[in-house]
């Protein structure tokens, strides 16, 4: 983005408004695909596909950060990487490390993993983050002014996880502590928690359907891509509803279906009633 030059109160106003406006347009610009990545035991390698679905080209640092699940489902920075422990990233290579994406084009990043002799079985995970960096003006396109210089700088980011697992894992998943928050979002939720138990992170979906006459009906809401780390036992989640419940019905359903896709095979129902 060309740096802008105003004297004019009135248009400085203007053009911070519309620079606000064109932030979230080019924050929305980077498609990713997958979302995340599981390296099962023996494999090796994997790709993932950016792709600039925004109106004009941008640059990206490719990077690593540890994070961490807390009970409610948010992931953090952790404060201080343990010496001792093993992360995925100290297993990856990756490349390129920084890419520039014209609109509409995309981008392959490759990814190989090599797990270290002696390595205990279990699950590691790190972080790729794709950091949005500013792309230098050239200097012909420069226009000089006494008054004012506002040059956007993207501060767009997102990380997604890079599973790396070791041996023979497995957990169990269990739901539990189910309510009804008839004041969360525009039409309520479904309140529940996630039970892990086991040596390796769930991944799945959690829906609510409908019972009527002790046979499942209608699904009313649906929270895809839960996970549940290993840093936790047990995480909690709301699945808001996309529209009001029936008021003649009272019995409901909620399941965890976790994704084959990843490795997990976990399907439990638990049922729940709303009073009225």
């Amino acid at each position: 983005m060309k740096p802008i030059y105003l004297k004019n109160h009135f248009y400085k106003s203007l053009v911070f408004s519309l620079l606000a406006a064109i932030s979230v347009q080019s924050f929305a610009g980077l498609l990713i695909n997958p979302k995340r990545i599981v390296l099962e035991d023996r494999e090796r390698g994997a790709s993932l596909d950016l792709l600039n679905d925004g109106s004009e080209a941008a640059r990206y640092q490719i990077y690593f950060e540890q994070k961490v699940m807390r009970p409610d489902g948010s992931i953090v920075d952790l404060e201080e990487l343990d010496e001792s422990a093993t992360y995925a990233k100290d297993m990856i290579r990756y490349s390129p490390r920084r890419v520039d994406i014209e609109a509409g084009a995309r981008q392959t990043i490759r990814i190989a993993a090599r797990r270290p002799k002696g390595l205990e079985d279990g699950e590691y995970v790190s972080h790729l983050v794709f950091k949005e960096i500013p792309i230098p003006a050239s200097a012909s396109n420069k226009q000089e002014d006494e008054d004012l210089t506002v040059t956007l700088k993207p501060k767009l980011k997102i990380a997604i996880p890079i599973i790396v697992r070791k041996g023979e894992l497995n957990a169990t998943a269990g739901i539990n502590d189910i309510s009804f928050l008839s004041e969360d979002g525009r039409f309520g939720a479904f309140k529940l928690n996630i039970e892990r138990e086991g040596n390796v992170s769930l991944y799945g979906s959690v829906e609510v359907f409908e019972v009527i006459g002790g046979e499942s009906g209608e699904r009313v809401a649906i929270a895809k891509g839960v996970g549940v780390y290993t840093d936790v036992e047990s995480r909690s989640i709301s699945v808001r509803l996309p529209k009001a419940l029936n008021p003649d019905v009272r019995d409901y359903m909620l399941r965890f279906d976790e994704d084959e896709k990843y490795g997990g095979s976990n399907w439990v129902e638990v049922p729940f009633s709303v009073s009225q």
